[in-house]
C-alpha cells in the first residue's frame, strides 16, 4: 500500500492546539483514505501518525475472515496434539461464540481494535438471551481473539494486533456460593443415607478434600493409603481419557481425615463382595468400570435418566464443582493463603483471594498470639 500524503484533524475545536487532546488522524493512500482517532496531546499525535503510516505501508491484505482463519488455526492446534481435549474443546466454544457477532464475517486485515471492543461489548451482553455473560468468560473469549489476531501477526499476514489495546475483562473476585462447614457435615449425613459406591465416594472426595471432579474419578485406589491420598492425574470431560492435573500444582498428597477414611473403608469391604477389589479407580461403578465426569455430573443433575442427586441431598441449584468450593471455603479459615493453594492444587496464589473471609476472631485471635 503506496502512502501519498498525511494530516492531523483536531478534534476539540474550542480548545488551543497545545491543550487539544483528541485527534483524527488521517492518511491518504492508493486505496483511498484512512483515518484512526487518536486520544493524546499533539506531539504524542504525530508519532502515532507516523506509527499508523508505517503499518499501512506494511499492511499483507488478508481477505481471510476471522471465521475462517480462526477456523484453520484451531485444526492446526488439535492436529498438532500439543493441548489437552479439554483446552481444545474450550477453544472451540469460545471460536463458536465469537463466529455469532459481525466479527467472524469481517476480513482479518479490516478488523480494528474498535471493532474488537465492539464485538465483546455484544458477546457480553446482547449476544446472550437469557443475562449478561461472567467476567470469566469473556475473558477467555477475549483471550481466544487475542491469540487468534497474534498468530496472524506472527505469520505476516497482519502487521499488527488489534486485540493490543483492547484490554481484558477484569475478574471479580467475589466469595463463592458455598456449603457452610455445618452444612458440609448434614450433607455427608444424607449422603451416608445412600448405598455406598463410586459416586458416594466422588461426592465425598469433593466435600472432604477438596478435590476437583475429574481429581476425584481419576483417583487410583491405591493412592489413598497410610492416611493419605496422593493426586496424581485427573479424567478430561472431553474425552474422558486420564492425564496429569491441570497444573504442575495439582499433584499434591493431602491428609484423609477419619470420616473420609471410614466411608473408604466401608466401599472397599463393598468391593469385596461385588467381586471388583482389583478395580483401578477408587471410584467405580459396581461392575469395576470407570465412572465419566460427565456421568457423574448428569447423575447430580438429574439429566440422562438419572435422578437429580443434588437436589436428593439438599443442595438445590448448586454445581458439582461447588462441592469443591465449599470445602476450599472451610479450609480457608484454617489455613495461610499459601497453604491453601498448595492444599487446592493451584499454580498461583490468585484464586486463593476467593476465599479470603471477614474473620474478625481469627484476626483477635492471631494479635493475642503474636504478643502473649
Amino acid at each position: 500500500m503506496k502512502v501519498t500524503g498525511t494530516s492531523i484533524q483536531q478534534l476539540e475545536k474550542d480548545r488551543p492546539r497545545a491543550r487539544c487532546r483528541k485527534w483524527r488522524l488521517w492518511v491518504s493512500t492508493d486505496e483511498g483514505r484512512k483515518s484512526r482517532r487518536f486520544a493524546g496531546a499533539y506531539k504524542q499525535a504525530q508519532g502515532a501518525l507516523r506509527d499508523f503510516v508505517s503499518e499501512l505501508e506494511a499492511q499483507v491484505p488478508n481477505a481471510d475472515t476471522f471465521e475462517a482463519y480462526a477456523g484453520s488455526w484451531h485444526r492446526w492446534r488439535v492436529e498438532s496434539g500439543d493441548f489437552s481435549p479439554n483446552t481444545m474443546a474450550g477453544e472451540e466454544t469460545c471460536l463458536n461464540v465469537i463466529a455469532t457477532s459481525e466479527l467472524g464475517s469481517m476480513r482479518m486485515d479490516e478488523i480494528t481494535p474498535d471493532d474488537c471492543r465492539e464485538a465483546l461489548l455484544w458477546l457480553k451482553g446482547n449476544g446472550q438471551k437469557r443475562s449478561e455473560r461472567k467476567a470469566s468468560t469473556m475473558g477467555k473469549i477475549h483471550q481466544v481473539m487475542n491469540q487468534v489476531m497474534k498468530q496472524a501477526v506472527m505469520e505476516g499476514k497482519l502487521a499488527r494486533n488489534p486485540m493490543d489495546s483492547v484490554p481484558r475483562p477484569k475478574a471479580k473476585f467475589a466469595e463463592r456460593e458455598a456449603l457452610s462447614p455445618a452444612e458440609i457435615q448434614l450433607f455427608l449425613n444424607r449422603l451416608d443415607e445412600m448405598e455406598v459406591d463410586g459416586r458416594v465416594i466422588a461426592l465425598y472426595l469433593m466435600a472432604c478434600l477438596g478435590l476437583r471432579c475429574g481429581e476425584a474419578c481419576a483417583l487410583r485406589d491405591s493412592e489413598v493409603v497410610g492416611g493419605m491420598a496422593h493426586v496424581t492425574s485427573t479424567v478430561r470431560s472431553a474425552d474422558d481419557s486420564v492425564g496429569p492435573p491441570k497444573s504442575h500444582a495439582g499433584v499434591r498428597s493431602l491428609p484423609v481425615p477419619p470420616r473420609l477414611a471410614a466411608k473408604v473403608a466401608e466401599w472397599r469391604e463393598r468391593r469385596e463382595r461385588l467381586g471388583i477389589a482389583d478395580a483401578e479407580r477408587l471410584c467405580c461403578r459396581v461392575d469395576g468400570s470407570p465412572i465419566s465426569v460427565r456421568s457423574l455430573a448428569g447423575w447430580w443433575r438429574g439429566e440422562d435418566g438419572y435422578e437429580g442427586a443434588g437436589e436428593k441431598l439438599g443442595c438445590y441449584g448448586m454445581t458439582l464443582h461447588q462441592l469443591r468450593h465449599s470445602n476450599l471455603s472451610m479450609m480457608s479459615r484454617h489455613m495461610s493463603l499459601f497453604d491453601l493453594q498448595r492444599y487446592a492444587g493451584w499454580a498461583s496464589i490468585a484464586p486463593a483471594k476467593i476465599y479470603v473471609h471477614e474473620d474478625i476472631d481469627s484476626v483477635t485471635r492471631a494479635v493475642e498470639m503474636a504478643w502473649a
